[in-house]
């Protein structure tokens, strides 16, 4: 493959593009990708977090590039792996994975084509499908029959689980950039993992083995050990770092009581995926910029999108008031409040949070916001922590060490991971809530009294 253009990475040193590759990233499409970044307002945390969706998908590529060569796939599919790294993420709206909640919620799936949804359930990737094949520039670009063949590999995986298995698996060229790519920008070192002796320990396959599956040798069990472990401990410390929890599930609040509330058209337009080229050309004009500088205009003051917009603007961002594992509430109400979060559930999220709006005292209510939002301003959110062998296979397998024709799994392997058990995971509620604190010492009695008081409605709630 003949390299047109180099481009300098602070994570790879220097990511080389062919001709088509390099036209791929000056299109409008992936251009877009600049103004959409990796983390959302992640920033607030860590203020190194600017990077985006675009520096991603070019390491992105990079990786899978090596990954294929290392693996001795044919120039074919080396070159389609590429195109199909570089343009995984183009379905992302702004601010990333918070835009993926809002687009389950209000995709319109009775006006989606079956298909355009093949073997795809989440909008998300079914939008990055879509865009794909009738994106008229990457089509002129790519080519009509490439840019299929590149949606389907992305999908089902080409007839060949090892292709998607290089951007989408337990392995992935995806996690590898963004690990690397997220620990750099936030001034963190949990993502650090050798990714070179990854790459060389990965097993070469026969490139007619139909039935391959991406493999590595047993000296690349530590490299793999540190791999999956800085995902464990990228998740806990900085993807569920509390601010990191609070401001998505803000930014999702802006948006859901937006459409709900407010009934801002443009926001549901923006999120009504239909399938339709309407939706794509809409769609494809927004990034994170734009979405904050619109619907933070004066046309919109007053409303709860507002509200929640400019708090994030000025970071005065709500506080968590409660916390708790679900463990330690009663076994009655433990399976209600794991799955509140789910659309079905939204009535019932919506009484529990008046009802604890309801006991803040207006002492600690945040005065210059208190009078504008009402319990909306509350927000119940539960998650869980796999636990870190659970989170070694993504829920897309094992990953296999050794060669055929019996591979071992990884978690055997791993004399580390052996003897991890796999039930440590940890499901939590936490709750959210405008207030103020004059003193530490108030502080300290507000969040006592509100332990008590919360966990005595949430154990009476069935």
């Amino acid at each position: 493959m003949t390299w047109e253009r180099a481009i300098r990475d602070p994570v790879h040193d220097f990511i080389c593009l062919s001709s088509k590759e390099a036209d791929v990233i000056d299109s409008p499409i992936f251009q877009r990708l600049r103004g959409i970044r990796q983390l959302a307002f992640a920033h607030l945390v860590y203020p190194g977090a600017h990077h985006t969706r675009f520096e991603h998908s070019l390491g992105v590529c990079h990786l899978a590039g090596k990954m294929a060569k290392r693996l001795n796939l044919k120039s074919e599919q080396r070159r389609l792996i590429r195109l199909a790294a570089l343009v995984h993420d183009i379905g992302h709206g702004p601010f990333s994975h918070v835009s993926e909640k809002a687009l389950d919620l209000y995709a319109n799936r009775d006006r989606i084509k079956p298909s355009l949804t093949g073997n795809v359930t989440n909008i998300h990737e079914l939008l990055t499908q879509d865009f794909i094949k009738n994106d008229p520039d990457l089509k002129k670009l790519i080519g009509e029959d490439d840019c299929n063949k590149i949606a389907s590999l992305l999908a089902e995986g080409y007839d060949d689980p090892l292709l998607k298995a290089l951007i989408s698996g337990p392995l992935d060229s995806d996690k590898q950039d963004y690990l690397l790519r997220d620990s750099y920008y936030c001034g963190v070192k949990y993502g650090i993992f050798d990714v070179e002796q990854m790459h060389r320990a990965l097993v070469s396959i026969d490139p007619g083995d139909q039935s391959a599956q991406l493999r590595i040798s047993q000296n690349g069990i530590h490299a793999l050990e540190q791999f999956v472990l800085a995902k464990y401990y990228m998740t806990t410390q900085v993807y569920r770092h509390k601010l990191r929890l609070i401001t998505d599930e803000m930014l999702v609040r802006a948006i859901t009581l937006g459409i709900e509330r407010d009934g801002i058209q443009e926001l549901h337009e923006l999120y009504a995926y239909d399938g339709s080229p309407e939706f794509a050309t809409r769609y494809n004009q927004w990034d994170d910029s734009r979405f904050m500088n619109y619907f933070c205009s004066e046309e919109f003051r007053g409303t709860y999108c507002f509200k929640f917009l400019d708090r994030l603007l000025k970071r005065r961002l709500l506080k968590r008031i409660y916390s708790k594992r679900l463990k330690e509430l009663s076994e009655d109400s433990r399976e209600e409040i794991e799955k509140i979060q789910n659309p079905e559930c939204q009535r019932k999220q919506a009484e529990l949070e008046s009802i604890i709006y309801d006991i803040i005292p207006d002492e600690f209510k945040d005065s210059p916001y208190s009078g504008d939002l009402d319990s909306c301003s509350v927000i119940l959110n539960s998650y869980k922590f796999k636990s870190v062998k659970e989170q070694s296979r993504n829920g897309e397998g094992p990953i296999l060490v050794g060669s055929a024709p019996k591979p071992k799994t990884f978690e055997d392997e791993s004399t580390l991971f052996h003897s991890i058990d796999e039930k440590l995971t940890e499901a939590h509620v936490e709750i959210y809530a405008p207030v103020i604190y004059e003193s530490p010492h108030k502080r300290r009695m507000f969040l006592s009294d509100m332990d008590e008081n919360i966990t005595d409605v949430l154990n009476g709630f069935k």
